[in-house]
């Protein structure tokens, strides 16, 4: 049995012949693809701070509107999704686990203390996130807001103040 089809070339039309066989004849062979490494292999598993992280993102993610009895909106699931693959890749493995505190908006603050100074991120939306770092100096607190378009120096104020 064969199949027929009509083609064209420089506007004429053929017929060309392809005999159902032909596919069968062709053989198949596994091939064997090796996975790339992407990035180095995640430490999170062995981190300090992941397990108490978690813990706390699976408690405030059953929070629905007025949760607060002021009118706040749920904790919107894709903020807490993000929230951890922020913290996946700025957390040092033995970096101090964060507070996670739901806003009103639906967003999450996470939150460090150390006696070097307080650093607070704010999740309001994925991608749309401020970060104040508040540094002890000679006994008084300056604010320094932390560029988020980037994550490395977020990454680095935890690296140098918030380890367990």
């Amino acid at each position: 049995m064969s199949s027929m089809a009509l083609r064209t070339i420089d506007d004429e039309w053929y017929q060309s012949v392809n005999p159902v066989n032909e596919l069968v004849r062709s053989s198949i062979k596994p091939v064997v693809v090796t996975r790339p490494q992407l990035s180095s292999p995640s430490v999170v598993h062995r981190s300090s701070w992941a397990r108490p992280t978690v813990d706390r993102l699976i408690a405030i993610a059953p929070l629905r509107d007025n949760w607060d009895q002021r009118g706040s909106a749920a904790v919107r699931a894709d903020v807490l999704s993000f929230a951890w693959q922020l913290l996946v890749q700025i957390m040092p493995e033995d970096g101090a686990a964060p507070v996670a505190v739901p806003l009103g908006n639906g967003g999450i603050q996470l939150e460090w203390s150390s006696n070097r100074g307080d650093l607070e991120i704010e999740i309001a939306r994925p991608f749309e996130i401020s970060a104040l770092f508040f540094q002890q100096r000679n006994g008084d607190e300056v604010e320094i807001p932390i560029q988020t378009e980037t994550w490395d120096q977020l990454a680095e104020v935890i690296r140098e103040n918030f380890r367990s």
